[in-house]
C-alpha cells in the first residue's frame, strides 16, 4: 500500500464499493511515529477476517483537522467509516488500538 494524497481518491467510489473503511492519515511514508501502525496495516490486510475492511493510507498535509490531532498526540490518526458515514475517528498508535476500533466498527449499529 501506499499513501495517496486525498485528491486522487474518488471517495464516492470508494464509500459505494467498500462496506467498512480505515484511513490512516499521515504526513509522510518514513513518519517515525507510524511505523508500527504501517506495517500492522499490511499485516491485517492479508487476514481473512479483515477482507471486508478498505485499508487507506491518506496524507494528512491535506486535512487540516488530521494533521492537528498528529501534532498534538504525535500518534496516528485514523477514521472509521461504516456504509459511507463516520463512525469514529481517533489517534490510534498500537495494535490493541487498532483492532479495538476495527471491532466498534463492526459492531455499529445505525439508529433512525
Amino acid at each position: 500500500m501506499k499513501i495517496i494524497s486525498s485528491d486522487e481518491v474518488d471517495w464516492a467510489k470508494l464509500f459505494l464499493d467498500n462496506e467498512y473503511i480505515i484511513v490512516n492519515y499521515q504526513p509522510s511514508t518514513d513518519c517515525e511515529d507510524c511505523q508500527e501502525i504501517n506495517e500492522l496495516f499490511q499485516k491485517l490486510d492479508k487476514f481473512e477476517e479483515y477482507k471486508k475492511i478498505k485499508f487507506l493510507w491518506v496524507d494528512s498535509r491535506n486535512n487540516p483537522i488530521a494533521e492537528q490531532f498528529i501534532k498534538k498526540r504525535q500518534t496516528p490518526f485514523m477514521a472509521a467509516f461504516k456504509d459511507g458515514f463516520l463512525v469514529e475517528c481517533n489517534n490510534v498508535s498500537t495494535e490493541v488500538q487498532l483492532k479495538e476500533m476495527i471491532h466498534r466498527l463492526f459492531a455499529f449499529k445505525f439508529k433512525l
